[in-house]
């Protein structure tokens, strides 16, 4: 079970007029808006905080069903004068809702069967201090970070093109997959109708294991990071960590 934990930035810093807007909304003060001593700002940050956790709730369950396209407009879209929306995936930056991300969730996940919930295998569940999540919302109300743990089924197409695979793939198989557990890290920020999207996801792993749901052992394994960016790599990152 998560330890929940929440926790939120009360400095004022970058983005400081957009905290003074939203705190003066509030009929709070400019001395009041940066202690936890103030109830109006407190409520509304809480507030804040249950829409996060919802929102991820949201995306988890759809990626768990395969609703990519839900998944896709979660993020924050692509508007000219503004940083677009990016994904950090396995040594990979996917960049822009409309491009490298819906490349992500679009192409290459369905493809690989990425994504749904999965047990943790067994021997290699995350710990305690890795389980625990956290939501810190600026006092601007505007701009966000969470981080949440995972654990999912990842994988790849067999790209052998023999006839066993072909024929793998003809019935929906031909995918090599595995198990992986990590958290995680989101930065969020609210779009011009005041809905929160997704800025930036990083999944970062921590654990990967040949495993299938309802065995009881599972083994170690390696896999190569992103080594081709697109468009040589048709479901390839934008750029290489």
């Amino acid at each position: 079970m998560n330890i929940l934990r929440r926790s939120f930035i009360w400095k004022m810093g970058l983005g400081a007029s957009g905290a003074l807007a939203a705190t003066a909304a509030l009929g709070v003060s400019n001395e009041d808006a940066s202690t936890t001593d103030n109830p109006a700002l407190r409520a509304a940050l809480l507030e804040e905080e249950k829409a996060l956790r919802k929102l991820h709730q949201a995306f988890e369950h759809a990626m768990d069903k395969g609703l990519h396209e839900e998944v896709i407009g979660m993020f924050a879209a692509d508007i000219e004068g503004t940083e677009g929306a990016e994904v950090v995936f396995n040594g990979g930056i996917f960049k822009s809702r409309s491009h490298g991300v819906s490349r992500l969730y679009r192409d290459r996940f369905p493809a690989g069967k990425t994504g749904r919930r999965m047990e943790p295998a067994p021997g290699f569940e995350l710990t305690a201090d890795q389980q625990r999540d956290s939501v810190e919302v600026l006092p601007d109300l505007r701009s966000a970070k969470a981080v949440f743990p995972y654990s999912i089924q990842v994988g790849i197409p067999f790209e052998t093109e023999t006839s066993l695979a072909a024929m793998a793939r003809l019935h929906g198989e031909g995918v090599r997959t595995w198990w992986e557990g990590g958290v995680y890290r989101v930065h969020y920020r609210k779009d011009v109708a005041g809905h929160w999207k997704i800025s930036r996801l990083e999944y970062d792993m921590l654990s990967r294991a040949d495993y299938r749901s309802g065995k009881s052992y599972a083994q170690p394994i390696s896999v190569s990071r992103f080594a081709t960016r697109f468009p040589a790599d048709p479901q390839g990152p934008d750029d290489l960590i």
